[in-house]
This record gives structure tokens, C-alpha cells and sequence, in this order.
């Protein structure tokens, strides 16, 4: 698998790493491990999901670390192992590639500064990402926590969706968690692992879908969830007029 112009390529063992350099000081296999971000001082924050991502900074470059976690019912058997593929078809190979083609076609996603795949033994590998760290952004969970966000936020936000969807994107977790505002109220998606390239189909309307679903769900968990009624229909207005443009 060949770098594109700017990426670098570094091989160390059975490891394979994918990279921007323009992200780090200096690259090495030691940046897909947390201590060698603690050991620098260098480690922001951390959160806690199906495993436990890092954010961390490389001089002005803010960056969110992430190990691949399976969910399912193979993940008490493998946890962080996959069946071992070739490489252009591992979970980070494939991340950082349609994350790095998204950006060149001006979509709002992260830009993807890392790839790792791990070789462990003959049958298994695992994988980890980093991205650069999108500044003062939160999601529409933590957001409708707080306060109902106006309608032209929601008429951006399906505007958002239709661009991805014209692009041939399909988001294979389009939730509310993975939905962001930043201070500016620019809309980003982020968390694309497991997605892909298709054509136009019915996966336009079940990706919608899915995300109503989210939306919906998560007023159960809150005390406080500040989803209006017309939300949803100008969220579905503004995918509407950016597919008639």
C-alpha cells in the first residue's frame, strides 16, 4: 500500500505505521502508546467509551488517540483483536484513507494524522488511529443536555449530512454522539470506522433514520433533553434543499 503525496510510511517489525508528518516533532512507533505521552506531559485529557481515548499535543497540534475496541458478541473473546487482512483493508488503514479523501473533497471531518496496524500473532492484528483533535467542538448529546439549539443549526446540520451522502459516504454509526459544534457553530462528523464508498441507495434514508433514532433515544437517558418537535423537520429541510441544489 503506497503512501499518498505528504503522508510518510514507516515499517518497524511486523508493525506498519501510516502517518502525516506534518502532525508530529518527530514520528515513531511510540506515539500509538499513552506513556509515551504521559512520560512528555503531553497528554490533555481522556475519555472513557468502549475503551479509553487519549487526547493528546505535539507542539501546536492537538490530536485524539484511539485503540480499535470490538463491540459484539466477540468482544469478550478478541477485545481489541481483528482477523488478521491485508492492509489497505484494516480498520486504521481504512479510517485514515477515506478520512484523508473526505478532506480533499471539503467535507467537515477530522484530519487524520496516524494509522497503526499491530500485527500480533498469525490470525489477529490490532489498530489504532489518531486525529487531529477538533478545537472547543462538543456533540448534540452534550448540547441538548443544556439548551434547544436554533433551526438553522438543524437545517445545517442535515446540510452537513447531504453533502457527506453526495459524496457517496455511508456513515455506519450516524448517532448524536457523533455530531459536533465547535464555538464558530460549524457542524463536524467524526467517527469513521467501518465506513465507506456507495452508491446512491436506501442507506441515505436508514442513515437518517438511524440518526432520528438517536435522537430520540437519548431523551430517555437525560433529565434534561431539549429536543424540539420541529427539530427533526429542519434537520430533513436542509438535506432536502442541499440534495435539489
Amino acid at each position: 500500500m503506497n503512501a499518498a503525496p505528504g503522508w510518510a510510511r514507516l515499517a518497524d517489525g511486523p508493525n506498519r505505521f501510516l502517518y502525516d508528518p506534518a502532525c508530529f516533532s518527530t514520528f515513531s512507533p511510540a506515539c500509538f502508546d499513552p506513556e509515551h505521552w504521559y512520560a512528555r506531559n503531553a497528554v490533555t485529557g481522556t475519555a472513557t467509551g468502549r475503551g479509553t481515548t487519549w487526547f493528546v499535543q505535539d507542539g501546536d497540534c492537538h490530536m485524539v488517540l484511539r485503540h480499535y475496541r470490538r463491540g459484539g458478541l466477540l468482544a469478550p473473546l478478541l477485545g481489541d483483536r481483528y482477523l488478521r487482512q491485508p492492509e489497505a483493508s484494516t480498520r486504521a488503514m481504512r479510517e485514515f484513507r477515506l478520512l484523508a479523501m473526505m478532506r480533499n473533497a471539503g467535507l467537515p471531518v477530522p484530519r487524520p494524522c496516524a494509522a497503526a496496524l499491530l500485527p500480533d500473532t498469525l490470525l489477529t492484528y490490532r489498530a489504532a488511529l489518531m486525529i487531529e483533535r477538533i478545537p472547543d467542538a462538543r456533540d448534540l448529546v452534550a448540547l441538548l443536555q443544556e439548551s434547544p439549539l436554533p433551526a438553522a443549526i438543524w437545517t445545517e446540520i442535515g446540510r452537513v449530512i447531504a453533502r457527506l451522502h453526495r459524496a457517496g459516504i455511508w456513515h455506519a454509526d450516524l448517532n448524536a454522539h457523533n455530531i459536533l459544534l465547535d464555538v464558530r457553530e460549524q457542524v463536524w462528523l467524526i467517527d469513521f470506522d467501518k465506513c465507506r464508498e456507495r452508491s446512491p441507495g436506501r442507506w441515505q434514508q436508514a442513515n437518517l433514520a438511524r440518526l432520528q433514532r438517536s435522537l430520540h433515544k437519548e431523551a430517555g437517558l437525560h433529565a434534561q433533553w431539549h429536543l424540539q418537535d420541529t427539530d427533526i423537520a429542519h434537520l430533513l429541510d436542509g438535506y432536502r434543499r442541499a440534495f435539489s441544489v
